[in-house]
């Protein structure tokens, strides 16, 4: 996955600017002449950022064009990069990309057509967020000197990161009204079995049909828990969201791999067991990028920016007025 979250492509593509041939460059940056289109399309990145930022003193098209710049610098370190590790695109990679563009395509076909960009400017957009990843991970996953370590990987997913798998006991009648004592005393003994026999080793499924089906004869619900897999949830739970989720969830960043616990809440207990945080090799290699990815977006982004400063960018004044900000359609009429 991109290290970079695609920019939602119909947004994109809704302020597509008129990018015609006017003038042959707009600006240069360390002699590679950047063309109407490609600034144009840099522009677009920058207004769609500018909106997320509050600063009414700021002079915006000023501050989209110095941003456009920005990105065509990052664009012309990626490319550098990309060729001086002698990286290529694999197989896999040529064929993600052209599905994934021609099935964007057949969205945003007439947006880029109704604006002078063509289906070519889409598939760069593209190659170069593909590009960027593959730089990144040379550096990050590669690299003898920067490689981040899969004790560092470890150390982070075990810190920040949880799986569970868990499913719900109710603690009220099927009509709604509350359990009384004897009720609830039937429905904690249900409880502890269940974890019991998880603990004991038994899938929490079938522990999940057997505790559903009791427990239901108990609050007068007919329900059918035969399919015990249906009512067990699995996700999981990192420390940065923990608190948008059950309080009791963050002890799951103590409870060794396999234990089973229980909680009680007003309406209803929850039985979960934390689990391995993937069931296979490649779920792990996909879990392996995120972390690397936020463990060294930072440092990357330093990189990035400690090269681009030193590029020296010639303007062309005329294309450059040509081309302001203002001309970016924000529709498609």
């Amino acid at each position: 996955m991109f290290k970079k979250l695609l920019l939602p492509l119909l947004m994109i593509i809704a302020l597509s600017g008129c990018a015609t041939t006017e003038y042959d460059w707009v600006i240069k940056i360390d002699e590679k002449s950047i063309q109407p289109d490609e600034f144009v399309a840099a522009q677009m990145y920058a207004y769609i950022e500018s909106q997320t930022i509050a600063d009414e003193d700021r002079d915006v098209s000023q501050w989209i064009n110095d941003h456009a710049v920005e990105k065509l610098k990052r664009d012309i370190f990626i490319e550098s990069e990309f060729n001086k590790r002698n990286l290529a695109f694999g197989q896999q990679a040529d064929e993600f990309i052209r599905i994934f563009g021609e099935e964007g395509w057949e969205n945003v076909a007439r947006l880029y057509e109704n604006n002078k960009l063509d289906k070519e400017q889409y598939f760069n957009y593209l190659t170069s967020l593909y590009k960027e990843q593959l730089v990144f991970n040379a550096i990050y996953l590669y690299d003898e000197q920067n490689k981040v370590n899969d004790k560092e990987i470890e150390e982070y997913l075990n810190e920040n990161l949880s799986r569970l798998s868990f499913f719900r006991i109710a603690r009220v009648n099927d009509d709604g009204t509350p359990i009384d004592e004897q009720q609830e005393q039937q429905l904690d003994s249900i409880v502890a079995a269940a974890v019991d026999s998880i603990n004991n080793g038994e899938n929490i499924a079938e522990v999940a049909t057997h505790s559903l089906t009791q427990s239901a004869q108990l609050l007068g619900s007919e329900a059918d828990f035969s399919d015990g897999e249906a009512f067990v949830t699995t996700e999981y739970i990192s420390k940065a969201s923990v608190d948008l989720l059950l309080d009791f969830m963050e002890n799951f960043f103590i409870v060794p791999i396999g234990q089973c616990v229980s909680y009680e809440l007003e309406d209803c207990y929850y039985i979960c067991q934390k689990i391995e945080l993937c069931d296979t090799q490649v779920e792990y290699m996909y879990l392996k990028q995120d972390v690397v990815n936020l463990i060294r977006d930072a440092e990357f982004e330093k990189m990035i920016t400690d090269v681009t400063q030193q590029m020296a960018v010639e303007y062309h004044p005329e294309a450059v007025r040509f081309y302001s900000p203002e001309r970016l359609k924000m529709n498609i009429d």
